[in-house]
């Protein structure tokens, strides 16, 4: 096992607490920032990504590709709950020069269609990855942030050979501690309830929110994210896209288990946001402790919400893994 440090990101601060707030499994997590070498390195090495869809279990869903040489490597990036494909906009860019990179939007989430009966949780987001990876026909460097990283946990360790390595970023072995659980607890009392429509975009940017609040995103990137993360229906009101019946799984699927990451016998990088104020760094150390073959690093400069507060120095920690470990 090793443990790392990694080097220093620059982003101005701006905190926000909340109107939309959403558990772990649920959360609205983030949002969208290039930083100008980010955003020069982008342009040099890909277009602008593509939308593609699939169908698995009966449900279209959706990815976005920003292309690059499969041959190399083939990247998975599985967003956070109530997130999207969006949320990986900054990163992205910076990783496909390493080979192709594609983000998935899980069911009920983004532009993927929404399950009915209303089965989400775990058991099916790994179905989903596991059916995107086939689609792909290839392994993966499955890259997961939040919940998208308790699932990534659950593919690995129930399907070892699709994997080719894996990271995960400040996402815990599990469910959140029991003190985060209860203070969500009070905001979920609308959960599962058809989802609610606003009057216009401005009602949409007011009630958008992230959780935790912590955040070194400016007020035009959360904007934007929630832009990203919205549409207008037919009848002139505003939505968010995201099935609000992916809020109460646990009423429909019931309690679910641990991933066994002992198991795990992959590269692991696991990546902690140094203030996150979420995955605390003895919860991170002791799933490094559990992986044989993991890596443990801290990026400065970012809360819970890493791979979009310091986006250049997640894609430099996933970089390097990769070059040093596969």
């Amino acid at each position: 096992m090793h443990v790392a440090s990694a080097a220093t990101g620059h982003h101005s601060r701006t905190q926000s607490d909340g109107t939309i707030f959403l558990g772990f499994y649920d959360r609205v997590t983030s949002s969208i920032k290039i930083e100008p070498m980010a955003q020069q390195q982008a342009a040099t090495v890909t277009p602008e990504p593509t939308s593609g869809f699939f169908e698995a279990d009966g449900i279209k869903l959706h990815y976005l590709d920003w292309g690059g040489d499969s041959d190399k490597h083939t990247f998975l990036l599985l967003h956070g709950g109530a997130a999207h494909v969006h949320w990986w906009d900054s990163v992205a860019p910076l990783l496909v020069s390493y080979g192709r990179v594609i983000a998935l939007d899980f069911r009920g989430h983004g532009r993927s269609g929404w399950a009915e009966p209303p089965h989400y949780g775990p058991s099916w987001y790994t179905n989903d990855v596991k059916a995107m990876i086939n689609h792909l026909g290839v392994r993966v460097i499955l890259v997961g942030h939040s919940m998208g990283g308790a699932v990534a946990q659950w593919v690995g360790t129930l399907y070892p050979e699709l994997i080719e390595a894996m990271i995960l970023i400040d996402a815990p072995n599990g469910p959140p501690p029991l003190m985060r659980r209860l203070m969500w607890r009070w905001r979920r009392r609308a959960r599962g309830i058809p989802r609610p429509e606003l009057k216009s975009f401005d009602d949409i940017k007011r009630k958008f929110r992230l959780s935790p609040p912590e955040t070194y995103l400016s007020k035009s990137d959360l904007e934007r994210l929630a832009r990203m993360g919205s549409i207008q229906l037919e009848n002139g009101n505003w939505a968010f896209r995201l099935d609000p019946r992916t809020r109460a799984w646990r009423k429909v699927e019931g309690r679910t288990h641990k991933p066994k990451i002992k198991k795990l016998a992959m590269p692991v990088l696991i990546l902690r946001g140094a203030q996150s104020t979420l995955i605390g760094a003895r919860s991170s150390l002791r799933m490094h402790r559990k992986i044989r073959e993991s890596v443990y690093r801290e990026i400065p400069r970012a809360y819970h919400h890493v791979p979009l507060d310091n986006p250049s120095d997640t894609a430099d920690a996933i970089i390097e893994f990769v070059n040093n470990r596969l």
